[in-house]
């Protein structure tokens, strides 16, 4: 395991915990570490409720390496860079030649003349006796005997300039004075003096392991830390045995904690609108509640009188909540702190009243999560915010669930509201979107009068695992209107999914997949009915399907793959009208596919058969002389035949290049050879209604013979190499015989690809900071030209900036320069910018169809300023977008770690 990384042994071994011991025994130095241990050598780390490490100290001191061995007990988590191993005994050699480091956190190292055998030392040295290399487990280990050894009681550390002590009754008091610090157990205090107070009386010098220690003083520049949370004061009061105790003129600091991630994914990993992101953004952040006086009343539980409330941990914060009366409650992970009568500060300034205010400073919230305002060409001057409804009433539901309340005010547009609530549980996840508006304006982009001025929509998408490998996912879509999404939610219109009404159920277990889809558009529209798309939305209800995926048949000779549907089709939507408009009927296919891969030498040979049986309750009458619809019932089978051919070769080459940091390169060569035909087809397709591109299959012949390169090499300092992609080039070759072509269900609706045309990738990694990127490239071989060419040059050197420019070409359509920068003034400042211009964009005409001259257009503009101040990010917005005919500049307010919002409007 340790010897994947070379010269680690000149790498320092380190052992760290809150509590050690040590003793040496037959020339060995033995440690034991309690709690939160952790040993760090390299790219190593190993963190254990316990550590035995046994050091040869006298051996070391006449060689230049040495061996220590290591026994790690209880919730074991082995490191190496971004991997990791879980067990609960582990048992590993490391060799160093730079000694051991040992750091004790909280309490300083107790050093013993005799051994401690107690249970883990004893089970360390049975695994040690073994001499294996390694041992690895993840049984719990089970109870050993011990030489009578106990756990030794808690100790209190005393370092003062002046320590006196006394007895009074039963009692010993210790007065400290002079930069006093007292360690016990997760308590650290640091003050100018110090009384303590013990029940028992056994002194050891300046330490004292008396218990229990009862009750502490301690007054002048006070510090008390415990855990997580940082008391300052200027006196101290507490009483240890029933915890409780009283703070004058203090402040308490407690940290944001990482939430703990359910079974499925976050819900606001699948909702488009959600102000998180997969980061945990608010983590380690301080909250500050202070007062002149604090009551320590309960274990975890404090009252202040007339105290603060702030995120903010400057001396004058810039801003807090004051409140009458303050509680703050610790439990787990949480730390609620409620308040009465508050008024909220800026600065010295009140803003706001809250009768009412409760939050989980432990939980990554703010009442109010973000904010922006600005102007717009096209709706004014506006405001946008976002408010944590959940955040000013606590509670349960936020450990479940959360609820935003969004507040928008457009000049020519009115008024705009909407609940966003997402929940999550063990098994189940989703969330539901809403949005309002009572437009005042008279036309939408490209001059569109709008018919209705109550405008909104509704988003429910839920996720539901269920027994037996089962799960669920529904949707419910509403719209007022189909350019709804378009005019003010241009990012979700142009970037998700489109929106639908669905209740799907599938399983999928071992090489078989079963599902259930009941697909309905409720709109009575079709969602991007707006765009310049052509996608067919066909709507099932139901559909059923049964799939059989890499099945081995006689000893895995052969393979069974399969595929069957019954649907019913209720209607379609689709951009233009066709002829014949498809009707509501019934579908059943089924195709399956038998294939017999084998390998002789080094070629990965794939021979298959294919049929596929499709049968409709309904056709297109193409008996007259004009097509006609409700025709009878009727079916065809398509028959195919084919190949896949495949080998894989590499090669080493001792080439060197100090300027591409080339360390020689291993070329992988993988020449490839794909052939499909289908003659046998009883039914031409016209004689179908088109519902997906099941229905336009026809007669098709198609070649692929292609090679995927790749160029790798070795960059980074000795010893610490890792295999970079130097170039990647791959290329297939697309032949169409009998001009049938390709039939696919894409994005412009069913794609039917009939010229011979070359696939063309290429990227290469120039240097650490610059990588050529040429990607999905199609050259038409019949006209001898590119259909459709990208290129760019990405420069990227993190944290400080990163640069893109880069040109995408589409034949007939637009030639697209793309310019793209990241910089990093300084800590404090950011800048970006983008541009997009298009030297051939197509132009509309007012009834709707493309114009065939090709013009000049700049797409779009934008710039932003950023400045980071200590607990917010302010950003500055210059937007010019010629084709929604707006520019716009906004000003942004957002916490830390939020940066990644809703996008709503323009944006």
């Amino acid at each position: 395991m340790l010897s994947t990384v070379k010269n680690i042994e000149q790498r320092p071994f380190s052992l760290s915990a809150d509590r050690i011991s040590t003793w040496k025994k037959d020339g060995v130095r033995i440690f034991v570490a309690h709690k939160d241990a952790r040993i760090l050598q390299g790219p190593f780390q190993i963190t254990a409720d316990t550590v035995v490490c046994w050091f040869p100290e006298e051996e070391a001191a006449q060689r230049t390496e040495a061996t220590v061995e290591v026994y790690c007990e209880g919730k074991v988590t082995i490191l190496q860079n971004e991997n990791y191993e879980k067990y609960e005994q582990v048992y590993l050699r490391f060799e160093t030649m730079t000694g051991i480091v040992v750091n004790s956190e909280a309490q300083p190292m107790e050093t013993f003349e005799e051994a401690q055998e107690t249970e883990v030392v004893l089970r360390g040295e049975e695994i040690r006796f073994m001499k294996k290399e390694e041992y690895l487990s993840t049984e719990i280990p089970t109870k050993a005997p011990t030489s009578g050894v106990s756990e030794k009681i808690e100790m209190v550390d005393i370092v003062a300039d002046s320590i006196d002590s006394w007895e009074e009754g039963d009692r010993r008091i210790v007065v400290a004075l002079g930069n006093v610090e007292i360690k016990k157990e997760d308590m650290t205090i640091d003050a100018d003096s110090v009384i303590l107070w013990f029940e028992k009386k056994e002194p050891d010098g300046s330490r004292y392991s008396e218990q229990p220690l009862c009750e502490i003083y301690a007054e002048g520049n006070v510090t008390m830390r415990r855990k997580d949370d940082l008391q300052i004061a200027d006196k101290i009061f507490e009483d240890v045995k029933e915890d409780k105790g009283i703070l004058i003129n203090s402040k308490i600091k407690t940290i944001i904690q990482q939430q703990k991630k359910t079974k499925i994914s976050d819900a606001s990993e699948m909702n488009p609108r959600s102000e998180k992101s997969k980061a945990p953004f608010l983590e380690g952040m301080p909250a500050y509640v202070g007062g002149e006086e604090i009551k320590h009343v309960a274990k975890g539980q404090y009252e202040i009188k007339n105290g603060t409330i702030s995120t903010c941990g400057y001396g004058h914060p810039h801003y807090h909540f004051k409140g009458k009366r303050i509680r703050l409650v610790q439990r787990d992970i949480h730390n609620i702190v409620s308040s009465t009568n508050n008024s909220f500060y800026l600065g010295k300034y009140p803003v706001a009243y809250l009768p009412y205010l409760s939050l989980d400073v432990r939980k990554r919230e703010r009442i109010l999560k973000d904010w922006q305002f600005g102007s717009s060409s096209r709706f004014g001057s506006f405001l946008r915010t976002d408010w944590d409804l959940f955040a000013v009433t606590g509670g349960k539901q936020k450990e479940w669930s959360d609820l935003t309340l969004n507040l928008d005010y457009l000049e020519k547009r009115g008024v705009g509201t909407g609940l966003d609530f997402e929940y999550k549980g063990e098994d189940l996840l989703g969330y539901v979107n809403t949005y309002y508006i009572k437009d005042q304006g008279d036309f939408d982009i490209n001059d569109v009068p709008i018919d209705n001025k109550d405008r909104g929509d509704i988003l429910w998408r839920h996720r539901q695992e269920l027994p037996y490998d089962w799960r669920l996912d529904m949707e419910y879509s509403y719209l007022s209107d189909p350019r709804f999404l378009r005019e003010f939610f241009k990012h979700e219109f142009k970037q998700e999914k489109d929106r639908e009404t669905v209740l799907y159920l599938r399983r999928i277990h071992e090489t078989t997949a079963g599902t259930f889809l009941i697909n309905e558009q409720f709109n009575g529209f079709d969602t991007t009915v707006d765009s310049l798309r052509e996608r067919r939305y066909a709507e099932r209800l139901p559909e059923a399907s049964y799939r059989i995926i890499g099945e081995p048949i006689g000893d895995n000779i052969l393979i069974f793959t399969s595929e069957s549907s019954a649907t019913y089709f209720d209607g379609s939507f689709e951009q233009t009208e066709p002829e014949i408009q498809p009707q509501s009927l019934a579908r059943v296919d089924s195709v399956s596919r038998v294939s017999m891969p084998f390998k002789p030498w080094v070629f990965n040979i794939n021979p298959f058969v294919e049929g596929r049986a499709t049968g409709y309750t309904e056709s297109i009458d193409t008996s007259g002389s004009v097509d006609e619809e409700n025709g009878p019932a009727t079916g065809r089978f398509i028959g195919s035949f084919g190949f896949d051919w495949s080998s894989t070769h590499w090669r080493s080459y001792s080439v060197y290049n100090d300027f591409f940091k080339i360390n020689r390169l291993r070329h992988i060569f993988v020449p490839e050879l794909r052939y499909i035909y289908s003659p046998v087809v009883t039914e031409d397709p016209s004689e179908f209604h088109q519902h997906d591109a099941i229905d336009a299959l026809d007669s098709s012949q198609v070649a692929v013979i292609g090679v995927k390169n790749k160029l790798q090499t070795k960059r980074g300092e000795p010893g610490f190499e890792k295999t970079v992609d130097f170039v990647d080039f791959n290329v297939d070759y697309y032949m169409f015989p009998t001009s049938a072509g390709l039939y696919n269900d894409g994005i412009n609706g069913i794609i039917i690809r009939r010229d011979n045309f070359i696939n063309i990738d290429f990227r290469s990694q120039l240097t650490d900071i610059v990588a050529f990127v040429s990607e999905r490239n199609e050259f038409n071989t019949e006209d001898f030209q590119f259909d459709v060419f990208t290129s760019g040059l990405e420069i990227y050197n993190p944290p400080d900036w990163q640069y893109f420019i880069g040109h995408r070409f589409i034949r007939d359509i637009s030639s697209t320069l793309i310019l793209g920068a990241d910089y990093t003034i300084s800590e404090k400042w950011r800048i970006m910018a983008g541009e997009k211009y298009d030297f051939r964009s197509l132009e509309i005409e007012d009834g709707g169809d493309r114009d065939t001259e090709n013009k000049p257009k700049n797409l779009k503009t934008n710039f932003v300023l950023s400045r980071y101040f200590h607990d917010w990010v302010g950003s500055l917005t210059l937007e010019l977008d010629p084709v929604r005919n707006d520019s716009s500049y906004r000003f942004d307010i957002t916490p830390k770690g939020l940066e990644k919002r809703s996008r709503r409007f323009w944006f």
